[in-house]
């Protein structure tokens, strides 16, 4: 009788048990906005939704989305003042319109049990999407420039269109956004009869971006894809007719995606050639008609668009693996189960030159062991903590620490992150600016979250001020360091004139399973608070001068030599080219001296769906590490450059092994060749990269440079691979605006002229 009732008690109580975020007092500011009651977190409940399946819940559902003045369409062309976490509890929420979703609005389902989004028989024909991340307004134009729209969430939700008639033209999910932003763990229930309209999810302009753990059922077209890049992981995709529908692209990356039971896996527009690059890995079809229908034919050979690039891509009972435009199978006799060999349609380039194929590639070496997890490379997706308590989560502000934007949060940060590493807690970062006057040191063992990506850790002060002594906003462990780190939601920013700011330095050796940081993004000026907006550094157009106060950062992230085992995800690093606040997006010129730069040692290094953006000297360094992922990568140069040039004003440190461009564009004329580097590998090993996007789009802020039309270029080269680097290779390189897409020890390789696609140049392949 006793166990009987322990029993019944548990059972009970967790029936009772809420998700933990909707479970916690919440404490989240937005030090910026006007009324200091202004509510970050609110759950849809308190603002009138059911969830009964029966009631309309659009308008509470809006209301909970729009409460306080926020950045809404047509009146507002951006802003980070006003964050959003938008809640939705378990139930089912019926709806006869759009969700309008904010600019800097995260929605959260709960994890435990997914909401379902279900539009109802009566849904408004003038809607476009259940949820609109991104309304056309009556001008025709979007509500908000897609590649202007950052930091947002979906997460946890189920999108239902079965109660619309097969030829209405439903949409799940419309969203033209662009990086640092994320659809994850989410469930689209679409239309089964045949000939449908129905879409999951449309994504028709921006700059992504990570879609992961999403789930198609159904659809005509399940997925309608238009973007310069993105990064798409464990997607599945059930009785669609057209599962992938790529209507433009310049190099997006899908990994661990299956297909089963459609009758085309992914349909590359044939419209026009507006299809730059496919990336496909560890990935598998089954059931399906055609795997992969392009609009290249195998004797293509001048033009690189429609470049496709496969590695460990397995087909079970699959009629055609791809079909060209003449309606021959391109690819059947290629495809082989060879574990160290790339099918590739499009260019590639080596050594030896650059050239065309449709083939199987063998490459001289195999995948590192080190990056692997059941014969696929390892993945991991952000912990939401389904099964863990609310009272596991503490919270900053509860605990001495203000994020108020002035007081200084050093000591109670540090406090906290020792506290809960040792207890076995997690640390909750409620929304807020959290000024710091030296670093916040991460323990092994501490667990990190963040709210409403809107959790800023931002350095301020003398002590980061002195270019000659950099020291780190945040350190994660310290040399020598073992141990594990889960991190997501955060951003690290500075404030004012920080020449010595090394944002992130992340110091920890996980020797088994790896660390992982989910979100974590470096924002440097350009946005309320930094002091670092248009009226202080406005752009520098046609003069060397620099103002000090904008030199803003010494190093974005630096993963070290002591480091090792590190999983990233949707990492952006970002140093301001524009004002966020400003409705004009009026450009900035703000100085940080390097980007990512990775010397892992012992490596088991994993970078997706990253991006790192106009920093001086280099986005992306690898120096004398090995075992390393990469993938999908983006980059874009400062804008600013070539005035100045990119030696200035952060003077060589030849201890980081920087660029020396004073002596490697000596005997160069072109301007292009002293700018900053987008991707630069010295002396590594088992180099993986799985799409990479190095853009130049602007000298000195012209972009006429930047068309394939133009005569010249806005920058000589974006890709340096120098010393011995075994093992190192490049599925879907993609340049814009550089006259040469590969440089190796001192020879140029792979002019862009040869490998244009679209408005970008594209490579399926290069091997070093």
């Amino acid at each position: 009788m006793k166990f009987l009732l322990l029993f019944l008690f548990t059972l009970l109580g967790s029936a009772e048990a809420r998700y933990w975020l909707e479970d916690i007092e919440h404490r989240g500011s937005a030090p910026y906005y006007p009324d200091k009651l202004y509510p970050v977190f609110r759950n849809v409940k308190d603002f009138g939704a059911v969830g009964d399946g029966v009631a309309d819940d659009t308008a509470a559902i809006n209301a909970a989305i729009s409460e306080g003045v926020r950045c809404i369409p047509g009146v507002c062309k951006g802003s980070t003042i006003s964050p959003a976490t938008v809640y939705i509890p378990a139930g089912t929420y019926l709806i006869s319109n759009s969700l309008i979703d904010l600019y800097y609005t995260q929605i959260i389902g709960d994890p435990t049990n997914r909401p379902v989004i279900k539009a109802s028989a009566s849904f408004s024909k003038q809607s476009f999407g259940l949820i609109d991340g991104n309304p056309y307004l009556s001008t025709g134009s979007l509500a908000w420039n897609s590649t202007n729209v950052f930091f947002r969430q979906i997460r946890n939700l189920v999108l239902d269109t079965t109660a619309l008639p097969p030829d209405f033209p439903a949409v799940g999910i419309h969203w033209p956004s662009s990086q640092a932003t994320a659809i994850t763990n989410c469930v689209f229930q679409l239309s089964t009869v045949p000939g449908n309209q129905h879409t999951g999810l449309l994504i028709e302009e921006g700059s992504g971006g990570l879609l992961n753990d999403l789930y198609f059922f159904g659809g005509g077209n399940a997925t309608v894809l238009g973007n310069q890049q993105f990064t798409a992981r464990n997607l599945w995709f059930s009785n669609a007719d057209v599962a992938i529908w790529m209507t433009w692209d310049w190099g997006w990356t899908f990994k661990s995606t299956v297909f089963k039971n459609c009758r085309v896996g992914i349909k590359m527009d044939d419209s026009s050639f507006g299809v730059g690059s496919i990336t496909m890995l560890d990935s598998w079809f089954e059931n399906v008609d055609v795997a992969i229908a392009t609009t290249r034919n195998s004797s293509q050979s001048i033009s690189s668009a429609a470049s496709l690039a496969m590695e460990n891509v397995k087909f079970q009972n699959v009629n055609s693996v791809l079909m060209g435009p003449e309606g021959t199978d391109l690819a059947r006799s290629a495809i082989a189960p060879i574990d160290s060999a790339v099918f590739l349609m499009g260019h590639y380039a080596n050594m030896e030159g650059t050239f065309d194929a449709t083939a199987l590639y063998p490459l001289p070496f195999t995948r590192s062991q080190n990056l692997l997890d059941r014969n696929i490379y390892y993945e991991r997706s952000k912990p939401q903590y389904e099964q863990v308590p609310g009272s596991s989560f503490i919270s900053a502000k509860a605990n001495g620490a203000y994020g108020d934007a002035s007081h200084d949060d050093t000591q109670a940060l540090n406090a906290l992150l020792q506290y809960t590493a040792e207890k076995g807690l997690i640390a909750y970062l409620d929304a807020g600016y959290y000024m710091v006057s030296d670093t916040v040191y991460i323990p092994p063992n501490a667990r990190i979250v963040g709210e409403a990506l809107a959790s800023i850790i931002m350095g301020t002060g003398p002590n980061f001020g002195d270019l000659s002594k950099p020291r780190p906003v945040v350190q994660v462990g310290r040399p020598g360091d073992v141990g594990q780190i889960e991190w997501s939601d955060t951003i690290v920013s500075t404030r004012g004139s920080t020449a010595g700011a090394i944002l992130i330095q992340y110091n920890l050796f996980a020797p088994g399973a790896p660390s992982g940081m989910w979100d974590i993004h470096t924002r440097i000026g350009g946005f309320a608070g930094t002091y670092l907006q248009a009226p202080d550094c406005h752009a520098i157009k046609g003069t060397n001068t620099v103002n000090p106060r904008c030199l803003a950062a010494y190093m974005s992230f630096h993963v070290t030599v002591f480091a090792g085992g590190l999983f990233t995800e949707n990492c952006w690093f970002w140093v301001a080219d524009h004002d966020l606040e400003d409705q004009k997006y009026q450009r900035v010129s703000i100085f940080a001296g390097r980007g990512v730069l990775v010397e892992a040692q012992r490596g088991r290094i994993w970078l997706s769906a990253s991006g790192s953006e106009h920093h001086v000297l280099y986005q992306y360094q690898l120096a004398n590490t090995r075992d390393v992922y990469i993938g999908h990568a983006q980059t874009e140069q400062a804008y600013f450059q070539p005035m100045p040039v990119a030696q200035y004003p952060f003077p060589l440190v030849p201890a980081l092994n920087d660029p020396n461009f004073q002596q490697d564009c000596e005997n160069d004329p072109d301007p292009g060749c002293n700018m900053g580097w987008g991707m630069r590998i010295l002396n590594s090993s088992n180099v993986a990269v799985y799409g990479a996007g190095l853009y130049s789009f602007f000298t000195n802020y012209n972009d006429t440079c930047a068309s394939n039309k133009s005569p010249g270029f806005c920058q000589a080269r974006s890709l340096s691979i120098q010393g011995l680097n075994p093992g190192t290779r490049f599925l879907g390189l993609t340049t814009v605006g550089t006259r040469i897409m590969v440089h190796r020890d001192g020879m140029d390789l792979a002019p862009a002229s040869d490998n244009n696609s679209t408005f970008a140049d594209t490579l399926a392949l290069y091997v070093s």
